[in-house]
């Protein structure tokens, strides 16, 4: 709490420095002596500048990234050039795509080999994957031979898959090796190994054997063998397993490291929680996007086209949904001209089946992320968000029902009302489970639309029945 009211303060000193700047920019440009303007001015631009520089310096990378993704174009730009090069690569990261790509437009080949240089291999290979091909290969040329072969081996992994994501900065040991030659080695390296307190160990051909504890190094006799003290049961992951499963299980096992290997059983890397991490918050900004129908691309200060165009597919499929419930309405004409009432009651069907269809929506989507839905239970679901949305219609349809026979004092009105509630939830409710599902079967994202989807047809669908029984059952 106390690091983020710091950064919040952070914030806070540069907005300042930089509307003082613009003041004091326009102010100068009045002046009648034009010399003194553009001294008065370089020095001002210039005391901002660094006063700019140190509290960037202050700020972990994400931290610049937000603030970037928060400031306007030309202030966005002008606080980039500020930044130095070893922190470009780290910030670059952390943007969304559509800056990212902004503002690698602004750096020449020298700046981003610079700025590669301050990353690790998984982190170079994101990048190089933003990069046009001549400017990755000048980047990829200009790493040590080890480090671009890494980087090589990671762009041939799917994005989806465990090898994307992998790490190849990692500690090795033999299983032959004794406790002490292990120590001799970590004090002439000069570092321990990463937080997770475990070292991978391999035998002569490189094949993974288990795990050292750290711990083990400092309370064993140092003539004891590796391979005698490690744990041999360890969560193994493949390079061509999915990147999403192995997320899971980091969270279902409380994992902090794990070992990846090839094909062969060879260890080639090792996959840590903190770059699951960065995997699930990519994946949950998306999700929280696309259920508004919008692209991660987008940025809140985006160019207005840009904007506007990423968000037209989604309202051209909002408004035939609308025309549709349109055209409903419209063929009910004389039984709304008859009986006002039932122009004000008919947006409460329409909105309480909206709801209820994204309620279910929200846990099918859930159930799939989860691979918890298959064949077998499938008609389980059906029945019970059936049995649910019925029992649900029944005692909401029926309160709305006697809600209306006191506003308006018609039995028949009321009887409708509550038909119409109860018939609607239920609808709604077999929408919200088939359309994640028929999204999926479709090989499209069924967080892609499902509830635009699914509010659309249970708004038409309402308006529908509440018509339909009003026509039936109340006299014109």
């Amino acid at each position: 709490m106390q690091q983020l009211k710091q950064t919040e303060h952070i914030f806070h000193l540069i907005y300042d420095l930089l509307n003082r700047q613009e003041l004091v920019e326009t102010l100068t440009i009045r002046q009648e002596n034009k010399d003194k303007q553009a001294l008065v001015e370089l020095l001002t631009v210039k005391q901002y500048q660094g006063e700019i520089q140190q509290l960037l310096n202050r700020l972990h990378p994400y931290d610049i990234a937000n603030l970037l993704e928060q400031l306007p174009p030309v202030q966005r730009s002008f606080i980039w050039q500020l930044l130095q090069s070893e922190h470009m690569g780290a910030v670059l990261l952390e943007l969304s795509d559509s800056l990212r790509q902004t503002l690698l437009a602004e750096l020449q080949p020298t700046d981003l080999i610079r700025a590669a240089s301050h990353l690790d291999t998984d982190e170079i290979a994101d990048l190089m994957q933003e990069l046009p091909d001549e400017i990755g290969d000048s980047v990829l040329s200009s790493l040590p031979q080890q480090q671009r072969e890494n980087v090589q081996s990671t762009l041939l992994f799917p994005e989806e898959s465990v090898g994307a994501w992998m790490e190849y900065d990692f500690a090795v040991v033999l299983e032959n090796q004794t406790l002490d030659q292990v120590l001799r080695e970590l004090r002439q390296k000069g570092k321990l190994p990463d937080e997770s307190g475990f070292i991978m160990v391999i035998n002569s051909v490189g094949l993974f054997q288990g795990l050292l504890l750290v711990s083990d190094l400092l309370i064993k006799r140092g003539d004891l063998r590796v391979a005698d003290c490690m744990l041999k049961q360890a969560h193994i992951f493949h390079t061509t397993d999915s990147a999403d499963e192995a997320a899971r299980d980091f969270e279902r096992y409380e994992l902090l490291v794990a070992p990846v290997v090839n094909a062969h059983q060879k260890l080639v890397g090792v996959l840590r929680v903190s770059s699951l991490m960065d995997l699930l918050e990519e994946q949950s900004q998306r999700q929280f996007l696309a259920q508004a129908g919008l692209s991660k691309e987008e940025n809140l200060f985006d160019p207005m086209m840009k904007s506007a165009k990423n968000r037209w597919p989604w309202i051209a499929l909002n408004l035939v949904i609308v025309l549709i419930a349109s055209r409903v309405i419209d063929q009910f004409q004389t039984t709304i001209s008859s009986m006002v009432a039932l122009a004000a009651l008919l947006p409460i069907t329409a909105n309480i089946g909206g709801n209820t269809g994204n309620q279910v929506v929200a846990l099918v989507i859930r159930g799939l992320a989860l691979k918890q839905l298959d064949a077998n239970n499938l008609r389980r679901l059906y029945i019970k968000e059936f049995s649910v949305a019925a029992v649900n219609g029944l005692i909401w349809g029926s309160l709305t029902g006697l809600l209306t026979l006191f506003l308006y004092q018609n039995l028949g009105l009321a009887f409708v009302m509550m038909l119409a509630m109860s018939g609607t939830m239920v609808l709604a409710a077999l929408i919200g489970v088939s359309i994640p599902l028929i999204l999926k079967k479709l090989k499209q994202d069924p967080v892609l639309g499902s509830s635009i989807i699914t509010t659309g047809m249970t708004d038409t669908l309402g308006f529908l029945i509440f018509l339909s029984l009003a026509s039936l059952l109340l006299p014109n």
